[in-house]
């Protein structure tokens, strides 16, 4: 099965293709054995890309340190067992069900996204008829996904972890925001957002607008960032537990972002986990 990649978007394809080189290396902050097989899978031809090609840039080492920051937030929310659900919103062509072992260790897994997201990963990685693994159909940007959602069998009684890696950014901040209320609509007590945002520094950074105006040629454009602080845009309905940035957080692992947010200004991107309030 090939997947048309102006269904998919280039911006899925490209992410997990950069998860497969970082997994090849003998330093990797994660391994993601799958990635390759879904970039294959989707037709774009970027498998042969390669380290030599993408070390030092920015994309790469900022999917390679948020990839980690999130793995490393799922693997201490879940070790709590009284956590058995998890929602990727816009879930592309992400791999955790499989490769954090989720589906293995009995956690029900919804991953939103377009249908035809979730028939690729399911017929390529052979995931479509484990029981605990729901791919839910749905644009997010209209009314009713929750409702989706929950005819999928999440259950808003339960805790949850919900996932918002590559979302937000491509989103106005209303949409984003109704989002978030949705969200704070269906968290039972003991659930968790883990999220990746653009931060003020995006919208004064040069690169980051040319990034823009160049994935905007495909449709994908970067329509809103995070002007305050994590905790601010969520409001009162969200405790925020680690709010940190991608430039702050890549030496912690290794890596050094190639850009410099002192003379920017301001955060860049901003990765953070957040508890819910009831």
């Amino acid at each position: 099965m090939t997947l048309e990649v102006s269904s998919v978007g280039t911006t899925a394809v490209i992410t997990a293709q950069m998860r497969a080189i970082e997994s090849a290396r003998p330093d990797r902050l994660f391994s993601d054995e799958l990635a390759t097989e879904l970039v294959t899978a989707a037709g774009l031809g970027i498998e042969q890309v390669t380290l030599d090609q993408v070390e030092g840039q920015r994309v790469y080492v900022s999917l390679a340190v948020r990839t980690h920051y999130l793995d490393d937030w799922c693997g201490r929310l879940l070790a709590n067992q009284s956590i058995k659900q998890v929602v990727i919103l816009g879930a592309g062509l992400d791999t955790r069900a499989i490769r954090l072992g989720w589906l293995a260790n009995g956690v029900s897994v919804y991953e939103v996204d377009r249908s035809d997201v979730t028939e690729l990963k399911a017929h390529t990685l052979g995931i479509g008829t484990k029981a605990s693994w729901h791919g839910v159909a749905a644009d997010l940007t209209s009314n009713g996904w929750s409702e989706t959602l929950i005819s999928a069998g999440f259950d808003a009684s339960k805790p949850a972890v919900f996932i918002a890696e590559g979302l937000f950014m491509y989103l106005t901040d209303p949409a984003s925001r109704q989002i978030i209320e949705t969200l704070h609509g269906m968290a039972a007590p003991g659930s968790h957002l883990l999220a990746v945002h653009f931060g003020l520094g995006a919208q004064l950074d040069a690169e980051t607008q040319a990034m823009s105006a160049a994935v905007g040629n495909n449709g994908y454009a970067f329509e809103s960032v995070i002007e305050t602080t994590p905790q601010e845009w969520l409001g009162n309905t969200w405790r925020v537990e680690s709010a940190i940035s991608i430039a702050q957080y890549a030496p912690q692992v290794g890596r050094k972002i190639p850009y410099d947010e002192d003379s920017i200004g301001a955060e860049v991107t901003w990765m953070f986990s957040a508890a819910v309030i009831s």
